[in-house]
């Protein structure tokens, strides 16, 4: 077994173990905005550990590019998904999107 051997398997068991980590967190939080904070793991640091998994086994390879853009696009777009989640659970919970008194006190307040 060669070190880049043992250096992918960490990789992918790193990523492996913050995909857990969030599917754990999920199954714990009641609420779904609490739920919406376990899926950034999953989201940004397991994305970056699979792509560098691909990068050290095959380097400079056509795997890696698409690895890599994969990747980004899912890094980049993981905020969008999360706003747009967020935004449908507030309109499932209060119905059509509008202040509730609880956000209008704290622009009073501010």
């Amino acid at each position: 077994m060669s070190v880049q051997d043992v250096v992918v398997g960490v990789l992918l068991a790193g990523g492996v173990a913050s995909v857990l980590l969030s599917c754990a967190g999920l199954l714990a939080m009641r609420d779904p905005l609490d739920r919406l904070h376990f899926t950034a793991p999953a989201g940004t640091i397991a994305p970056v550990l699979f792509a560098a998994a691909v990068l050290v086994e095959e380097p400079l390879s056509s795997a890696a590019v698409k690895a890599v853009i994969v990747a980004v696009l899912i890094i980049v777009t993981t905020p969008s998904l999360s706003h747009a989640t967020a935004r449908a659970a507030r309109i499932r919970e209060h119905g059509r999107f509008k202040l509730v008194p609880r956000d209008s006190q704290e622009d009073e307040g501010g």
